[in-house]
């Protein structure tokens, strides 16, 4: 009897220290999720909102012979919208 127990005292501590040994440290955890958040030197750089419209001239063409469409709630576009959603818009003819 008493051997049973300390064979299966034995057993339940190799299981469970297996397992933890399988599993990264806290610290490890914290430092690779972090990581993803940093910029890589291979990342595209930063582009900055004042760049020119180089294809807007394509919107125009395309609707030569139609009015542009007038958004009423301007207000809440220029809080909301990006520049490249702007400029993606004002392409498909809605100012």
């Amino acid at each position: 009897m008493k051997h049973r127990s300390w064979l299966l005292m034995l057993a339940v501590l190799l299981t469970t220290s297996t397992g933890c040994a399988l599993v990264d440290s806290g610290k490890g955890a914290m430092r690779q999720m972090t990581s993803m958040f940093r910029p890589n030197p291979h990342d595209e750089p930063f582009t900055s909102t004042a760049e020119e419209d180089e294809w807007g001239f394509v919107g125009d063409e395309g609707r030569a012979g139609q009015e542009r469409v007038r958004d009423p709630d301007r207000w809440w576009q220029n809080l909301v919208m990006s520049e490249e959603a702007k400029n993606i818009e004002r392409n498909l003819g809605i100012d």
